[in-house]
């Protein structure tokens, strides 16, 4: 399937997936808390304190349980998705198959974005995952940096994407908040090692590092401030993750 391991640094935007600092539950916390401010304050001046404490609380609760419930078809909305066609592109199929049996990871949905760009996503959570991948991506990575790719983007599930897709939902919820939690709950350095982990599936860095190069060579994704910080590499104007060359050049490294 694959080739050999080896592993991923320079100065322009480096536009690497962030990861929220907080687990999912605490970020759809953030919307019931404020929730239940609001409806708490709208009763008590109704009916008794107690019962419009337990009131705000169930709306609170409901609330959280609905983001975190719609959570990944918002992530796969803001990122423009659509399910791939089932026997459209065998290839990708064939390759995370492969990867998911050989490394025991529950198999992704699959989705594309129709664009040019190059470029992938994962949300969802290590067992109901949905791996995205670009229609440019498909067409113009050959098959060894397609499956370093998909590799890339497997080896994110238990890390942290099921709060990366929960922070799609809150971000929608808290409208004129949204940038204040990113800015303070988006943390780059989590993924900092995102690269070299992906390469320890498909065991070939140098793939990676030519898919990354063909990305920064290309057009970008379209930006989408909910969704920025799920692509694998991201719009190029959304300064928000680090320095794209870098990753290249620590791969070649390796």
């Amino acid at each position: 399937m694959s080739h050999a391991v080896t592993s991923a640094s320079s100065s322009e935007q480096l536009r690497n997936p962030l990861m929220p600092t907080v687990s999912s539950r605490v970020l759809v916390a953030i919307p019931a808390a404020i929730a239940f401010v609001v409806v708490l304050l709208a009763l008590v001046f109704v009916i008794s304190p107690p019962l419009a404490a337990a009131v705000a609380l169930v709306v609170a609760a409901g609330i959280g349980w609905s983001l975190l419930a719609r959570a990944p078809g918002l992530a796969l909305s803001a990122l423009g998705a659509q399910p791939l066609e089932e026997a459209l592109h065998p290839r990708v199929e064939s390759l995370v198959e492969s990867i998911c049996a050989s490394f025991g990871i529950t198999e992704p949905q699959l989705y594309t974005v129709d664009t040019d760009a190059i470029d992938a996503a994962v949300v969802g959570h290590a067992d109901d995952a949905r791996l995205v991948i670009t229609r440019g991506a498909l067409e113009k990575l050959d098959r060894l940096e397609l499956e370093a790719v998909v590799g890339r983007e497997l080896s994110l599930l238990g890390n942290g994407i099921r709060a990366a897709t929960a922070m799609v939902a809150v971000s929608k919820a808290v409208g004129p908040l949204r940038s204040t939690i990113q800015g303070r709950l988006l943390d780059g350095r989590r993924l900092a090692r995102a690269d070299i982990d992906g390469v320890q599936l498909t065991r070939y860095p140098p793939a990676l590092a030519k898919a990354l190069e063909k990305a920064r060579a290309g057009v970008a994704v379209d930006h989408d401030p909910m969704s920025c910080h799920l692509w694998m590499v991201g719009p190029a104007r959304a300064g928000v993750q680090p320095l794209l060359v870098e990753r290249i050049d620590t791969l070649r490294e390796l």
